[in-house]
């Protein structure tokens, strides 16, 4: 249609069905709210000018709501652990994927349980000796379905630093289970070591931000003489002289 000042949107949930409209002028993209969730939505568009609108609709398209990330179960964990992760929110398709800002954060074996939960297998790095960990800190959850239509969640997750990790010596020994000075030459011997360099030690990277440095130093001087119970360190799990 020549000489078009604006356009409508014609929209309904069956094809070629469109029981509701919105005009957005002549802005080249529009936001629809108030869809019915997990619902198939039809869409075509019609162009106007002063004196007529346009005989014959655009091309048809399709599509869900986009997804919405409400809750994530759990919503934090610790360095190491493998679980399963349950999403809440709704207009999840299945076969949709989730995506992390951490890369040492890993999901596997999604699944679509319906359009308003997803669990996935999750594994946070360090799952062995010798692996970079995940780093400490909230993270930005992506549910992405096929269509390539997306929901985001800001400080979705959050990985939590293991403190059984700080035993660098870990010898049969006095040092065993306590942190002293054996400890804190390790960690000397590796200062300012970076990911990508050959003396960079993952064990030591304590925080997973990819350097050796004064951020996990801290966390060996703050337990500096005390010997872990399981849990975290304490000077009450040293046994007696």
């Amino acid at each position: 249609m020549p000489g078009v000042t604006g356009y409508r949107v014609h929209y309904g949930t069956k094809s070629g069905e469109y029981t509701h409209m919105l005009d957005v002028g002549s802005k080249p993209s529009a936001t629809i709210k108030g869809l019915t969730d997990c619902t198939t939505w039809y869409l075509a568009v019609k162009g106007y000018n002063r004196s007529a609108e346009s005989p014959d609709f655009s091309n048809e398209i399709s599509g869900w709501p986009r997804p919405e990330v409400i809750s994530v179960s759990p919503s934090a964990r610790m360095q190491g652990s493998q679980f399963t992760l349950e999403i809440e929110g709704t207009n999840f398709q299945p076969g949709a994927t989730i995506e992390i800002d951490n890369p040492n954060v890993f999901f596997d074996s999604t699944t679509t349980v319906s359009c308003k939960r997803i669990k996935v297998a999750a594994a946070i790095e360090p799952t062995a000796r010798g692996v970079r960990a995940a780093e400490i800190g909230h993270a930005t959850l992506t549910v992405i379905n096929p269509d390539d239509v997306f929901g985001v969640r800001p400080q979705a997750f959050e990985v939590r630093i293991d403190p059984a990790r700080f035993d660098l010596d870990r010898r049969p020994g006095p040092s065993e289970g306590r942190l002293d000075g054996r400890d804190t030459i390790w960690l000397s011997r590796l200062f300012a070591a970076r990911e990508g360099q050959a003396d960079y030690y993952p064990d030591a990277d304590f925080n997973g931000d990819g350097w050796i440095d004064g951020n996990d130093l801290a966390y060996l001087v703050s337990n500096l003489g005390k010997c872990w119970n399981g849990s975290n360190w304490s000077l009450s799990a040293c046994p007696k002289p």
